[in-house]
């Protein structure tokens, strides 16, 4: 039998000239949470802001909002521009529950 399942989290990243764009399709969960940390903290060295669209976002956990807020801190510390676009109403629920706006842009950035 083949397993043709969806992964939990598909990442796309996209490097322009200005800013990398990160493309995140699925959910920020416990599960998916090393794969997002792995792919996104690397990219805090290459001094150009970081944008994360969180668009096709359907879940996060606390996890996940843990992951937000370690990735955030860590480009803040190292004087990196990292924030988070586009929420999904999921995720714009959550930001508005734990009040942590200041990690997000809530208006659209466009790639």
């Amino acid at each position: 039998m083949v397993n043709t399942a969806t992964p939990i989290l598909q990442l796309e990243v996209e490097r322009q000239p200005a800013m990398t764009l990160v493309h995140c399709v699925g959910k920020v969960i416990i599960e998916s949470c090393t794969l997002f940390s792995t792919t996104i903290r690397p990219l805090i060295s290459e001094a150009k802001p970081i944008r994360v669209d969180l668009s096709k976002v359907t879940q996060v956990d606390s996890v996940g909002i843990g992951t937000f807020v370690s990735l955030w801190a860590s480009a803040k510390n190292n004087g990196g521009d990292l924030k988070f676009s586009n929420p999904s109403p999921q995720v714009r629920d959550l930001v508005e529950i734990t009040r942590l706006h200041d990690m997000f842009e809530l208006a659209e950035t466009r790639g």
